[in-house]
């Protein structure tokens, strides 16, 4: 059979370590994304674990008495913050109505 090693094209067995070589750099590619993914997940996962753990301690610490919170109370904590649509102020009965008017592009 007629090689073309003769004329000065790379051999076989190096074309072969070049398809290799790529795909092992495709290997690292995925090898590395998965990880950053399981890395994300397993953060995620330990946030979640830390939240349930003051959630347990903090209806324990309730149970046996040592922390007496009014449930209102905590409810109304959470949603303390002012809302954008909530922090205007309310219209004045008897002020004029907000003129509105119609644009046109020229």
């Amino acid at each position: 059979m007629f090689s073309l090693s003769f004329f000065g094209a790379e051999p076989r067995y190096i074309r072969r370590a070049r398809a290799y070589l790529q795909e092992a750099r495709m290997a690292v590619l995925e090898h590395t994304v998965a990880a950053e993914h399981y890395q994300a997940s397993a953060q995620m996962y330990a946030e979640r674990a830390r939240r349930l753990e003051e959630e347990i301690a903090h209806w324990e610490a309730r149970k046996s008495g040592s922390v007496v919170v009014d449930p209102l109370q905590e409810i109304t904590n959470k949603f303390a913050a002012p809302n954008r649509l909530e922090s205007t102020s309310p219209p004045v009965l008897g002020a004029a109505p907000a003129s509105v008017g119609i644009v046109r592009a020229a």
